[in-house]
């Protein structure tokens, strides 16, 4: 099932708002900021998120994952996810990548679950 999304993009990935994936249990989100301490700072992250910071994250970091994987992508305001996303989708083949628009400071804002604690693999 596809996620309603916010705004067009190329084929392959598209912008969505965290109330369109807050409660969807069957995509990964990828977290690409660079250091694990900003996982762990004042605006923390999505519970059981998968860190891969985009230079991990364009050498393969997501290798294994069958290439439909619906991803969510996400940093700390949305800049750097949406050039990973559309890394995802056009170099690495993957074809339900989502940007999340306003990254983990929209996500906090909104109300949305945080861990501050390591949750992320």
């Amino acid at each position: 099932m596809r996620i309603q999304v916010a705004h067009s993009m190329p084929e392959g990935y598209a912008q969505v708002r965290p109330g369109d994936v807050a409660r969807r249990d069957d995509v990964l989100f990828v977290d690409v900021r660079p250091e694990e301490r900003d996982l762990l700072g004042d605006i923390g992250h999505i519970h059981g998120v998968h860190h891969a910071p985009v230079p991990v994250l364009l050498d393969g970091g997501l290798g294994g994952l069958p290439p439909e994987t619906p991803l969510v992508v996400v940093c700390n305001d949305g800049r750097e996810s949406r050039e990973a996303a559309i890394a995802l989708a056009q170099k690495q083949g993957f074809t339900e990548v989502y940007h999340l628009v306003g990254g983990m400071v929209r996500w906090s804002a909104e109300g949305r679950p945080v861990a501050r604690a390591r949750t992320f693999k």
